[in-house]
């Protein structure tokens, strides 16, 4: 009996757990692992202007995306200033900043991910997928996507960028050609000549599909759950219809039973007085 409750106990405090970790929390932790990544060849690397000015460009992007993540952590802490001064609340703060010189503090970030993989779980991971299996798929497939164009972009600029015939020069370039790619679009003002390249490029043709199919089956069952609710109200509007009829048939006889009554002690009265005269 011991062992089965504490076997129950570890069980709720592991689901307990889960529940703190959500789905946004392990892709807030991947875009961190990234934008750590991106400031390698854009601080210590000699890019052209226009290679640099995409990846600065990518990383405003995520300093906005952590700047909302701040306040919404911010907003959800019990205690606000325990957060922002105890928590790494301040650390979250500057490293969302984009500037170059505070780009050091989003290292911070990275010892949340490490803490984050610490605390999961195989049972953990299962609970936090198959609690919104569609939604989760969903998220983590286009922040997959969104970090495999940037960095299968940048290997097929060091494949093609000094290959005869190449046109993929630049890492803008190879940007373009990739969201094209994996959009299934294909325009062909862009094509990689090298077969790392054309390899590289298979990859995200593939990926390419597989994203259509994730959002189509996305659609498909947000659809269903929508239809499935409105049946669910309906049918909750029948039953309480039906509910009212059944009261309101209650009361019904009750009065006519009411009125029965009545009638019946007229009649008794009637003939009492009758039988006196």
């Amino acid at each position: 009996m011991k062992m089965a409750a504490n076997s129950t106990t570890e069980k709720t405090a592991s689901t307990s757990a889960a529940r703190k970790i959500t789905t946004y929390d392990l892709v807030i932790g991947i875009l961190a692992i990234f934008s750590l990544i991106i400031l390698i060849p854009l601080y210590f690397g000699k890019l052209p202007s226009s290679d640099a000015a995409v990846l600065i460009t990518l990383e405003d992007v995520l300093c906005i995306v952590f700047l909302f993540d701040f306040f919404r952590s911010l907003r959800l802490a019990p205690k606000k200033w325990s957060y922002f001064l105890k928590g790494g609340g301040w650390l979250d703060l500057l490293g969302s900043v984009p500037i170059s010189a505070f780009a050091i503090f989003r290292v911070a970030r990275l010892f949340r991910v490490v803490r984050l993989l610490r605390k999961l779980t195989g049972d953990q991971l299962r609970h936090i997928f198959t609690r919104r299996l569609a939604q989760s798929t969903l998220l983590f497939t286009l922040v997959v996507a969104l970090l495999l164009v940037f960095t299968i972009s940048w290997g097929v600029l060091l494949a093609e960028q000094y290959a005869p015939h190449a046109n993929i020069l630049t890492y803008h370039q190879a940007v373009w050609w990739a969201f094209v790619t994996i959009t299934t679009v294909g325009y062909g003002d862009y094509y990689p000549v090298t077969p790392v390249g054309q390899f590289l490029a298979v990859i995200l043709m593939f990926f390419g599909l597989g994203i259509i199919g994730v959002l189509s089956s996305y659609l498909a069952t947000t659809f269903i759950s929508l239809q499935r609710r409105r049946s669910e109200r309906r049918e909750g509007e029948n039953e309480k219809d039906e509910d009212d009829d059944d009261d309101d048939s209650s009361s019904r006889d009750a009065e006519l039973a009411a009125i029965r009554e009545e009638l019946a002690a007229l009649r008794k009265l009637f003939e009492e007085r009758y039988q006196a005269r």
